[in-house]
C-alpha cells in the first residue's frame, strides 16, 4: 500500500551572522508522502540537499519542545506538526514557509537564543524551594493531596518550547516582560503548597514587567502546542495578588479600577482611568497622549452613562463574590 505524494516547496529562513549581511530565504522542492512531519521533511533537505541548514531537534515525540519554529507564520513544533495539515495555511499552493521563533535573537537559520528565558525563570523563582531540610531531602517524601495538585495540573504540562513567548503581542512591545511561559510557570510554583517562597515570588511579580502587564490578546493560549489555558494561569497569579491586598502597583490599582466601573456603571470611565491608575502626579506625565487624542477627536467623555440591564451585571459580580 502506497501514500500519498506530491512535490512541496520549502521557503526556509536563513541567516548565518557570520557571513549573511542580512536574511533571506531558501527554496526547497521536494517529493513528500502524506503522513510526514515538518520535522522530517527538513531533516531530509538537510541530509540530501543543504547541509547547512541549522535547526535544533531532539526527543522527535513533542516531548522537549527543542524543534519550535514558525510554520507558515504560527509557532508550532515541527516534530508533531504535518505537511499536509500545513498545506491549506499556505499562502502560495504547497509552498510552506519555515521561520525561527519571534521575539528572540537569532543565532542561525531556525536556532534562537534560549537564554532569556532562561533569566526570566530565575528571576521569578520558577522551582519549588520545599518545606523539607537540605539533609532530609531524599529520604521521605513530600506527599500533597490529589485536589492540591489538580489546581496546576494542567500547568506541568508546558514543555518551555517558547512558542507563547513567540507569539505573545507584549514580548514584542517590550523584552523585558516576563512573557506568558513565565506567568504559567510561576502560577504552578505559586499553587504548589510544598514550596517556600511564595510570597518572594509574588513580590517579584507584582513589580514592573510582571503579571500585570499582561494585554488578554490570547495568542499564548492559541500558540500553546500542548492547549494549556495560560490566560487562566495568568489570572490565577493576579487573583492571588488580590487575595493577599498587594495593592502597591499599577496593575492592581488599574484592575481595580477597571472592575468597579464595570460593576457599578458596567463600562469603564476612561476620562479618570489614569488618575486612578498613576495617581495624580502619574497621570500628569500623560498630558502630551492626552493631547493627541485630543487632537484626533479621540478624547473620553467626562460623564459616562450607565449601561441598560446593569443590574444583570452586578448580580454577576455578587455571584462572583
Amino acid at each position: 500500500m502506497t501514500e500519498e505524494k506530491k512535490d512541496i516547496y520549502f521557503k526556509i529562513f536563513r541567516f548565518n551572522p557570520e557571513v549573511d549581511q542580512h536574511p533571506f530565504y531558501d527554496d526547497f522542492k521536494i517529493s513528500v508522502e502524506k503522513g510526514v512531519t515538518i520535522l522530517r521533511a527538513i531533516n531530509y533537505i538537510k541530509d540530501h540537499v543543504d547541509s547547512t541548514l541549522t535547526y535544533r531537534f531532539y526527543c522527535q515525540a513533542g516531548i522537549c519542545g527543542s524543534c519550535s519554529m514558525r510554520v507558515n507564520g504560527v509557532s508550532k513544533l515541527a516534530c508533531t506538526t504535518q505537511v499536509w495539515d500545513e498545506l491549506p495555511n499556505c499562502k502560495e499552493t504547497d509552498v510552506i514557509t519555515i521561520e525561527p521563533m519571534n521575539n528572540f535573537e537569532i543565532i542561525r537559520d531556525m536556532v534562537v537564543e534560549y537564554t532569556p528565558v532562561i533569566s526570566k525563570l530565575e528571576k521569578y523563582i520558577s522551582w519549588v524551594t520545599p518545606k523539607i531540610k537540605q539533609q532530609d531531602l531524599g529520604k521521605k517524601e513530600h506527599i500533597i493531596s490529589e485536589a492540591e495538585f489538580k489546581v496546576y495540573d494542567a500547568a506541568t504540562d508546558c514543555i518551555l518550547c517558547g512558542a507563547c513567548y513567540s507569539e505573545c503581542s507584549m514580548m514584542t512591545s517590550s523584552r523585558e516582560y516576563i512573557s506568558p511561559l513565565g506567568l504559567l510557570k510561576a502560577y504552578r510554583m505559586v499553587k504548589d503548597s510544598r514550596d517556600t517562597r511564595s510570597n518572594d515570588r509574588m513580590k517579584v511579580l507584582n513589580e514592573d514587567h510582571g503579571m500585570w502587564d499582561c494585554t488578554h490578546c490570547y495568542r499564548c493560549v492559541e500558540a500553546c502546542v500542548k492547549k494549556i489555558p495560560i490566560m487562566d494561569a495568568i489570572q490565577g497569579v493576579r487573583n492571588e495578588a488580590f487575595l493577599r491586598g498587594m495593592k502597591n502597583s499599577e496593575g492592581y490599582r488599574h484592575a481595580y479600577a477597571f472592575t468597579q466601573d464595570i460593576k457599578s456603571v458596567g463600562r469603564l470611565k476612561e476620562s479618570t482611568i489614569a488618575v486612578r491608575t498613576k495617581g495624580i502626579f502619574g497621570a500628569i506625565s500623560m498630558l502630551p497622549f492626552a493631547l493627541k487624542m485630543l487632537g484626533r477627536n479621540r478624547m473620553p467623555k467626562v460623564f459616562v452613562h450607565t449601561i441598560p440591564g446593569i443590574k444583570h451585571v452586578k448580580r454577576i459580580f455578587q455571584k462572583i463574590k
